[in-house]
């Protein structure tokens, strides 16, 4: 598994380890690349990307198993400073899945950061009714990266809406979404279930934007708004 590490200081302000999006079955330090810089910049935290395994070939649990070996790598690297977890998309999801496990672990985790993040396989939702088709994420794409995730359909009752999980255990949660991207209903129900359980949650919903909005700077000011935003989040609760 390859990682890449970016720091602008020999002493950064703690260290975030980023897992990127792609629906579980694209995606890769490069094309992630220049989000990274922005986090590392931002914010003056470390920042550990993470290559994990993707499906077809490699389906579930190869993802999450891959970012609970890296979460171990980074802890046992820079344990002594904050740890932080932010993922886009896909990369949410299993950011999600491994605040939840590092609860478990008693691996003390200060914040996490989700940018439109998956949630659940349905697929459901007003958003997704709206804005699953022509808003380059679509519907139908999305329900064959879920299939090709889980390989056997079966395992879809193993791989439950991240509603479904003890959300009282996240560590402090950003979450960003975006206007018309067809996983913003999840989104903002994730964020309504962590304050439900008790979790310190704050979701906001970026107007205008797509699904995939902070990989394009070149293209809107948005992207570099939302990832300076989760940069200084996180840098606030590693001091």
């Amino acid at each position: 598994m390859r990682a890449r590490v970016y720091a602008i200081s020999a002493e950064p302000n703690g260290t975030i380890l980023f897992l990127h999006g792609g629906g579980f079955v694209i995606g890769s330090l490069e094309t992630h690349d220049a989000m990274c810089r922005t986090l590392a910049v931002a914010g003056g935290a470390r920042v550990v990307a993470v290559e994990y395994r993707l499906a077809p070939e490699h389906p579930f649990p190869a993802a999450s198993d891959d970012c609970r070996a890296a979460l171990r790598w980074v802890v046992g690297q820079y344990g002594k400073d904050g740890i932080a977890l932010c993922g886009d998309s896909a990369g949410g999801h299993l950011a999600v899945g491994l605040a939840l496990y590092a609860a478990a672990e008693d691996t003390p985790i200060a914040a996490l950061g989700l940018l439109y993040p998956v949630v659940a396989p349905e697929g459901d939702g007003e958003s997704w009714a709206r804005f699953g088709t022509g808003h380059i994420l679509t519907r139908d794409w999305m329900r064959w990266a879920w299939s090709a995730y889980l390989g056997d359909p079966d395992t879809m009752s193993s791989q439950p809406s991240l509603l479904a999980a003890d959300l009282a255990r996240l560590p402090p949660t950003r979450i960003i979404v975006a206007e018309c991207d067809p996983l913003r209903d999840e989104g903002e129900a994730l964020g309504r279930a962590i304050a439900s359980a008790g979790g310190a949650v704050n979701l906001t919903c970026a107007p205008g934007m797509i699904h995939g909005f902070a990989s394009l700077a070149m293209l809107t000011p948005a992207a570099g708004d939302a990832l300076t935003e989760l940069a200084r989040y996180f840098c606030q609760h590693m001091r």
